[in-house]
């Protein structure tokens, strides 16, 4: 009889390795750009901590395809705020519609610039037991801000690569994964997987009209 731990669904480095030989087979991974061991193994995340097991396999392959900016000189990811995440992805008009998402979700965030299903990046808050930080989606659709998914790293980059069943909506994950996303939302936000935010103001224009009444 096979044991609990064989009938597990695959995770971390497995899970991305399957998927990679998956994106390779489909062309996905048509150029790949490796990462030297030496560089993946000292690799650190913006809030200090190592690159999790899933991210390290994927740099072992390819440093390309979520398009990750990091320094290889000092071994570290470039990390940036969750609102500028949002002004590259759909432009200053619409940073003012997250404004409750800035307050809640404070930590780094790593954007990816590759060709995505939707944009996203990784949340450097708190990782889950298989040291999977949660990658959160984002939407601007006719003016209505979306934002969350709280999908472990893993999960969501085997789904990119089509290792995995792709979800129609944030958040959506393969069946035997579906306690994961809830378990990362309430260890790193409030327990909404998936959220419309308060608006808020928007940070720049606070200063621009700081700068304004100084001007006056």
């Amino acid at each position: 009889m096979a044991s609990k731990k064989d009938s597990s669904p695959l995770r971390g480095a497995k899970l991305v390795k399957k998927a990679l030989a998956t994106a390779t087979e489909s062309g996905i991974l048509a150029s790949p750009e490796p990462m030297s061991a030496s560089l993946a193994k000292k690799m650190v995340l913006p809030n200090g901590e190592s690159i999790s097991p899933a991210l390290k396999a994927l740099f072992l392959v390819d440093t390309a395809f979520i398009g990750i900016d990091f320094d290889d000189e000092e071994g570290e990811i470039e990390g940036m705020s969750l609102e500028d995440v949002v002004e590259e992805a759909f432009g200053e008009e619409a940073v003012a519609a997250f404004g409750e998402a800035y307050e809640m979700l404070s930590e780094d965030v790593v954007a990816f610039g590759g060709d995505l299903s939707r944009p996203a990046c990784l949340y450097c808050g708190t990782a889950d037991d298989d040291g999977e930080y949660p990658v959160l989606q984002l939407s601007w659709e006719n003016g209505v801000a979306s934002i969350g998914g709280f999908v472990p790293f893993d999960i969501w980059l085997a789904q990119e690569l089509g290792g995995l069943e792709k979800g129609k909506s944030i958040g959506d994950v393969p069946a035997e994964y579906a306690a994961l996303p809830k378990a990362l939302a309430d260890s790193n936000g409030d327990g909404r997987v998936v959220f419309g935010p308060k608006a808020g103001e928007a940070s720049k224009d606070d200063d621009e009209d700081e700068n304004d009444e100084s001007d006056a």
